[in-house]
C-alpha cells in the first residue's frame, strides 16, 4: 500500500518498515518485564490499542503520521509475539490442562491453523472492501481496527489476569510484582540454558527471513511476471489467500506429525522447516519461472505454518512461567535489530533482493547447525 497506493519510493517504504522494527527492538528491551509485572492480559489490551493506532495511521498520507503508525506497530508486534503466548502458556499450567489430555503442541497447532483461517478470510474480506469502495485500500485497515476493538472487549470480559514473578525466582505470582530487583534477576538462570540461545538464534534468522519475505514477495512475483512478458496486475488478494492456505496446511501437518508431549519430534519438525526454507530461497534465486516462484513461495509459507507451533512448544518447555514475558521479549530483540540492519542496506532491483535471499539461506543453514548443537546432550 505504501508503494502502490501512496506512491512512496522503495527506500522510504524500507525506512517505514525499518522504523517499525526499531520500535520493536526498543520495546523488546522492557516490554516483557512490564508484561510480567503489570499483567499479561493488560499487555494484550495495550497491544489492541497500539494496533488500532497503527491501522488508523494508514488512512493518512502524512509522513509523520505514517512513521508514528510504524512506531506503534513495532510495539504491537512485540506484544503480539510475547504477551499472548505468555498468557496462554501460563494459564495452561495454572489450570493443569495437561491432565485433560490437551497437549501444548496440539493447542499451538490449532492456534496456528485458526490464525491461517482468519487470515484467509481477512484477505477475501479486504478484497471485497476495496472493490466495494471503488478501490480505496484504506477500508481493510478500518475493518482490522474494528476487529482489534472487538478482541479487546472479549479479553476484558473473558480473560483472567496472570503475572510473572515478584521474588526473582521462576515461579509465577497471582498478583503484580512490585520490585525492580525481581524484574532484573528472574531471567538470569533461564538465560544460562544453551537451548534458549539456540532458539533465539533460530527465531532471529527464521522470523527475520519471514519479515523480509513479506517485504519482497510482491516484487519477486512481479519480476517473474515481467520476465514472462505479461503486463497484467497480480491478484494480490488471491496470492495472499494462497499463502495463508499453505500456512494452514503447514500447521495441520504439524498437528498430525507432532505427538503430544514428545519434544524430540517437534524439534525434528523445526529442523525440517528451517532447512526447507533455506532451499526454497535458493530456488527462488535460481528458477525464474513465475509458476515455479509462486509454488516455492507457497512452500515457504507451509514451513512457516510448521515453524510457529514448533517454536512455541519448544519455548514453552524451556522457559519458566515466572519469567516468560521477559524472556520472550528478549528473544525478539536480536530479530528486530537484524531486520533493521537489512532494511538499512535496502536497494532497488532484483540483484539486491537475490543477494538478500542468498544471505538468508546461508544464515538459516547456520541456524540449523546452532540449534542442533544447543539441543545436543
Amino acid at each position: 500500500m505504501y508503494k502502490y497506493e501512496k506512491g512512496l519510493p522503495e527506500n522510504v517504504v524500507a525506512a517505514l518498515y525499518a522504523s517499525g522494527f526499531m520500535s520493536g527492538a526498543v520495546s523488546a528491551s522492557f516490554a516483557g518485564a512490564l508484561t510480567d509485572r503489570f499483567g499479561r492480559r493488560m499487555a494484550c489490551l495495550v497491544y489492541c490499542v497500539a494496533y488500532i493506532a497503527t491501522c488508523a495511521s494508514m488512512l493518512s498520507n502524512n509522513a509523520a503520521i505514517l512513521f508514528s503508525g510504524r512506531l506503534f506497530g513495532g510495539v504491537a508486534t512485540t506484544l503480539l509475539f510475547s504477551a499472548f503466548e505468555t498468557w496462554v502458556v501460563t494459564e495452561y499450567h495454572q489450570r493443569n490442562l495437561a491432565r485433560s489430555h490437551l497437549s501444548l503442541s496440539t493447542l499451538f497447532g490449532n492456534m496456528a491453523t485458526l490464525s491461517s483461517v482468519v487470515a484467509i478470510m481477512s484477505g477475501i474480506v479486504g478484497d471485497l472492501l476495496v472493490a466495494g469502495f471503488n478501490g480505496a485500500r484504506g477500508w481493510p485497515f478500518v475493518a482490522a481496527a474494528g476487529s482489534a476493538a472487538i478482541a479487546a472487549l472479549l479479553i476484558v470480559i473473558f480473560w483472567p489476569e496472570n503475572y510473572g514473578n515478584r521474588h526473582g525466582d521462576d515461579k509465577p505470582d497471582r498478583g503484580p510484582a512490585n520490585t525492580a530487583e525481581a524484574i532484573r534477576s528472574g531471567p538470569c538462570t533461564t538465560l544460562r540454558d544453551k537451548r534458549i540461545w539456540g532458539l533465539s538464534f533460530t527465531s532471529t534468522f527464521f522470523e527475520g527471513t519471514m519479515y523480509l519475505f513479506v517485504f519482497f514477495w510482491s516484487q519477486t512475483l512481479s519480476s517473474a511476471r515481467n520476465r514472462a512478458g505479461s503486463d497484467g496486475e497480480l491478484p494480490y488478494g488471491l496470492v495472499f489467500s494462497s499463502f495463508m492456505c499453505a500456512m494452514m496446511a503447514g500447521s495441520n501437518l504439524f498437528s498430525m506429525m507432532a505427538r503430544p508431549h514428545v519434544g524430540g519430534q517437534t524439534l525434528a519438525l523445526l529442523f525440517a522447516a528451517v532447512l526447507v526454507v533455506s532451499g526454497c530461497l535458493l530456488a527462488v534465486v535460481l528458477f525464474q519461472d513465475e509458476q515455479w516462484v509462486f509454488w516455492t513461495l507457497c512452500m515457504i509459507e507451509l514451513c512457516i505454518g510448521i515453524y510457529f507451533p514448533s517454536m512455541s512448544y519448544l519455548k514453552s518447555e524451556v522457559v519458566e512461567d515466572g519469567v516468560r514475558g521477559r524472556i520472550y521479549s528478549i528473544l525478539r530483540l536480536p530479530l528486530n535489530v537484524f531486520v533493521v540492519v537489512v532494511h538499512s542496506l535496502d536497494q532497488e532491483g532484483d540483484a539486491h533482493r537475490n543477494h538478500v535471499f542468498l544471505t538468508c539461506a546461508v544464515l538459516l543453514i547456520t541456524s540449523f547447525l546452532v540449534l542442533r548443537w544447543s539441543f545436543s546432550r
